[in-house]
């Protein structure tokens, strides 16, 4: 059986190819076709224009809230002027312990590899330390990045590409450390926010990237607690990512922010906690020099070379002063004048290690963990440097600092009680 077609009539209503777009069926003075005003237009004054044998339309049934249901377009009434917003359903929120973190350094000293390499370094601390980390994204986002960045690094062993754009990262840290007197555990549990910039943001002018974006780095590092920040000596050599154009513009900036909400300390400087990461150790432009200088020291043959952490503040002075010199020298000293230098460290660090021999040793004779293009990792999985370390650092000494009050008691700029 077949149904007849309907052919609408070309003077109805039904005929949409003679339907005026919603443009024209508004006059100039601000009146729909009806004569109505569209102020004061209702339910019976749009079913006043339905044919008679169409049953006027009912406004939508109200029914019970749902955060995750996306509400139907409608017009704001006086109860959206009156009442507040609701926000955005909090899936997942942030541990009570949480620490905002800063990774700050120069283009391309390698900051999203400082990000990826984190929870490899979790994995392997425990061979050499004395907490078992446990890193998991506390977002989709962040989750995401934890697995493309072990993808890459060990599986495909290539380096993460460099971050073009603004990405929030946040990472909740589980472990066990001994207690006192190395008597028993307890267990330490801390929440880690980051935010992964273009190297180009923390540059006042470079023209690459926008202010906004610029003011966003700003203002992150003026709010968080602790900053790392990479100094790469290879990159200083470049006079176009020499070390001081990413950081005095970026600290001055950030001491007028502190400055102005009082939170100076009462020395003058920042109350921010810093781990300088000295990058690219595995590297044979900056161990070798190390290695002749006589910073480095080697436990038992086999064993992974180290600076000791004791020396790392004397080594970060001889890099600046007899390895690079110049302007790095500048950015040593501007470090110790922006920041305290009883919330700074020091650390000797690499993202990838050195190459391995099958053994899982250290061999002197093949230590080199870059192919010769630069591309690839030699060595799988890499065996991070000094990278989970300058965050435990940072997240005891701000812990210990949320303990007891600063020294000298006050801050500097603060409204005196």
């Amino acid at each position: 059986m077949t149904t007849p077609t309907h052919q609408p009539d070309p003077g109805s209503g039904d005929n949409m190819n003679g339907a005026r777009s919603s443009d024209e069926g508004h006059s100039s003075n601000g009146h729909s076709p009806n004569g109505h005003s569209d102020a004061s237009r209702s339910w019976q004054s749009l079913g006043a224009a339905v044919p008679p044998s169409v049953p006027p339309p009912l406004p939508p049934p109200l029914t019970a809230y749902d955060p995750l249901r996306p509400a139907a377009p409608d017009n704001h009434s006086v109860a959206d002027q009156v009442n507040p917003p609701v926000p955005v359903p909090q899936l997942r929120g942030a541990s009570p312990g949480g620490v905002r973190i800063g990774v700050w350094g120069a283009s391309g000293s390698g900051k999203t590899t400082f990000l990826g390499a984190v929870p490899i370094a979790a994995i392997q601390h425990q061979r050499r330390g004395q907490v078992n980390w446990v890193v998991a994204g506390m977002d989709p986002s962040s989750t995401e990045f934890l697995h493309e960045s072990v993808d890459l690094l060990v599986s495909e062993q290539r380096f993460p590409q460099a971050s073009r754009a603004q990405r929030d990262l946040r990472w909740s840290f589980s472990g066990e450390i001994q207690g006192a007197r190395g008597f028993g555990t307890r267990p330490i549990t801390f929440a880690l926010e980051v935010l992964d910039l273009p190297g180009e943001a923390f540059n006042p002018r470079s023209n690459q990237v926008g202010e906004e974006l610029h003011d966003r780095a700003v203002t992150h590092l003026t709010n968080c607690g602790g900053l790392v920040y990479l100094f790469d000596p290879l990159l200083d050599a470049n006079q176009q990512t020499t070390s001081i154009n990413y950081f005095f513009g970026m600290a001055s900036q950030i001491a007028g922010r502190v400055r102005d909400e009082g939170r100076l300390l009462a020395n003058g400087r920042l109350p921010h906690h810093v781990a300088v990461c000295i990058t690219k150790f595995d590297h044979p432009d900056v161990f070798e020099p190390a290695l002749r200088a006589g910073w480095v020291t080697q436990e038992r043959t086999g064993d992974i070379p180290r600076v000791p952490d004791h020396q790392a503040p004397a080594f970060f002075d001889w890099m600046c002063d007899s390895f690079r010199g110049g302007s790095a020298r500048l950015v040593r000293d501007a470090l110790r004048n922006f920041f305290h230098s009883d919330r700074m460290s020091y650390h000797a660090s690499s993202a990838i290690g050195f190459r391995l021999n099958p053994y899982n040793q250290f061999d002197y004779r093949s230590y080199v963990n870059v192919e010769p293009d630069g591309g690839r990792i030699c060595s799988s999985p890499p065996m991070p440097i000094n990278i989970i370390e300058p965050l435990m650092t940072l997240e005891k000494g701000l812990r210990d600092t949320a303990a007891r009050p600063p020294r000298g008691g006050r801050l500097r700029w603060g409204r005196r009680r």
